[in-house]
């Protein structure tokens, strides 16, 4: 019997949407970017191409439908994502030739056949986009569209039929809603957590003397594939290397006494995970010592000051603070941390310009890489969920100098 077809779940936070967007008085937000529409949608659509136009339509009304806006040819998309939590508005000709009636089908096919009968057809995006509005009750009223996806000819052909000639950016907008996490991202974070930890703890076994950087590297994308996830940056670097902080070419067969730094990052089910750890092969050295020890303290120092209220520039301060008392006094950053979600970098960063307060609900990763050309590197990078009194671990690793 054929598999049905699941339905996504969404974690946008329908209140927290409806009340930013009453206060900048947008009836509705759309949203461009495959993540902003993953946030809406629950499901992944992306663009082949940098012409093709796909959005999502967020009304205030916290009970009133999304609706998506994409070409014909991506019907089958729909279908296959099993996506009904929203109206659907399709743009430009495509053709697909046959009936199923008495012929080998599955649910998906069943529903693509079914679209193609019953989904009006509109000449363009923008003419798909109006009329998602207008069925809305939303004609003429004040937009937000998030700015980063959307062709300036078609922006602008959008704008001109609102109040004033303008569509608000909304990019920062919807960065903002998704500050504070719903449990259902939480929960997907957590999980895009725990696996990449659990594959980054192959890649610490795996080590040892004669084993090239690039088997490592590709044991990791293939694992993070297996397990159906997609692989991003994978920054994997043995000896001196590791004091490089990214990471694409990899020629060094590890020896022994090389350092190994991690700094691993992943997407499953469009959330991120970014975990980090530093191993050596043999005894470590009285430097790798001292230096893995300060940059430790500083971490621990960063999730000391991590509770609602406390601004991120004031744990970049004390953390870097915390690294040159305790045997690093050059220590440098530009940041010490960063929010993550449906992007790699959420919005807010523990960085010495971004005087934001934190809440509960955000989710950051904490990090206080430090690295030496000539030397090596060191990484400890943890995901951690800001709770009412302080902080709870979405990782669980060993926070140490592993020795293999």
């Amino acid at each position: 019997m054929d598999k049905p077809i699941s339905m996504p779940v969404s974690g946008v936070n329908r209140t927290r949407a409806a009340e930013l967007m009453a206060a900048s008085s947008l009836a509705a937000l759309v949203a461009t970017t495959p993540e902003n529409i993953n946030y809406i949608l629950g499901s992944q659509l992306r663009a082949s191409n940098w012409t093709m136009q796909i959005y999502a339509v967020l009304p205030q009304e916290p009970d009133a439908r999304p609706c998506v806006i994409i070409p014909t040819n991506r019907l089958g998309v729909i279908a296959q994502m099993g996506i009904t939590g929203a109206d659907l508005y399709v743009y430009s000709d495509f053709f697909v030739e046959g009936s199923i009636e008495g012929k080998p089908s599955t649910p998906d096919i069943d529903l693509f056949y079914s679209l193609l009968q019953n989904t009006t057809t509109h000449a363009g995006p923008i003419e798909a986009l109006e009329a998602a509005l207008e069925q809305l009750g939303l004609k003429g009223q004040a937009v937000g569209v998030d700015e980063m996806r959307i062709a300036p000819d078609l922006l602008a052909k959008f704008a001109g039929g609102l109040p004033g000639g303008q569509a608000m950016p909304a990019y920062k907008l919807f960065r903002q809603i998704r500050q504070i996490k719903t449990p259902f991202e939480i929960e997907r974070l957590r999980q895009s957590a725990v696996l990449n930890e659990a594959i980054e703890q192959q890649l610490i076994d795996l080590i040892a003397a004669g084993v090239h950087e690039k088997e490592l590297a590709e044991h990791y994308r293939l694992a993070v594939m297996r397990a159906g996830g997609t692989p991003a940056m994978t920054a994997v670097g043995a000896g001196p290397r590791s004091a490089l902080p990214l990471i694409e070419n990899y020629f060094r067969v590890i020896e022994p006494g090389d350092q190994i730094r991690f700094d691993l990052c992943l997407q499953l089910d469009g959330y991120w995970g970014d975990t980090g750890r530093t191993v050596v092969l043999g005894e470590a050295t009285p430097w790798m010592e001292h230096h893995f020890q300060a940059v430790r303290s500083g971490w621990e120092q960063a999730l000391e000051m991590v509770r609602p209220g406390v601004k991120a520039s004031d744990v970049f301060q004390a953390a870097v603070a915390r690294v040159q008392k305790e045997g690093i006094p050059h220590y440098r950053r530009q940041h010490v941390g960063h929010a993550i979600g449906l992007e790699l970098y959420d919005d807010i960063t523990l960085s010495p310009g971004d005087h934001r307060v934190l809440e509960p609900g955000m989710v950051l990763c904490v990090e206080v890489p430090y690295y030496e050309l000539g030397a090596g590197g060191f990484q400890i990078e943890d995901t951690i969920v800001v709770t009412a009194d302080g902080y709870e671990f979405l990782t669980q690793m060993e926070r140490k100098l592993f020795r293999k």
